[in-house]
Formats: C-alpha cells, sequence, structure tokens
C-alpha cells in the first residue's frame, strides 16, 4: 500500500504568517521572489506548514537554512 502524504489546508492567518516569513527571507538573502530560488522557498515553507510545521520562529529558522544553502 502506498505510503499516504497528509497536508492540512493553510488558513488565512497561517497564509499571512509564511508571505511575511518569505518576504523577509527573500530580502535577507538577495532572493528574487519569482526566481526559482524563490519559488522553491516558497514551496518548502508551505508544505513545512501543512506537515505540521506552524511556529513562526522555527519557519524562519528553516527559510534562513534553504536560503544559505542555495548554490551548494
Amino acid at each position: 500500500m502506498p505510503t499516504q502524504i497528509v497536508r492540512n489546508p493553510v488558513g488565512p492567518d497561517q497564509l499571512s504568517m509564511l508571505q511575511k516569513v518569505f518576504d523577509q527571507a527573500c530580502v535577507e538573502h538577495n532572493i528574487n521572489k519569482s526566481s526559482p530560488d524563490g519559488e522553491a522557498l516558497a514551496l518548502i515553507l508551505v508544505h513545512s506548514m501543512q506537515k505540521g510545521l506552524s511556529e513562526q520562529d522555527k519557519l524562519e529558522a528553516l527559510a534562513h537554512i534553504l536560503a544559505e544553502s542555495r548554490g551548494n
């Protein structure tokens, strides 16, 4: 039987927080939001939240790690 991936919907408050974390990471790490790096960052943040990572400080830490690891 295939493994089922659980993804919870993102609510308006969570979406607002994700946008804030994403915007901050893009500014701090000079990432163009519509670039492949920006799109990948957004996708990973949304999927992480859907899988249960909902605390802003943890999402910010994840965004920082992902941004710092670009191109390595």
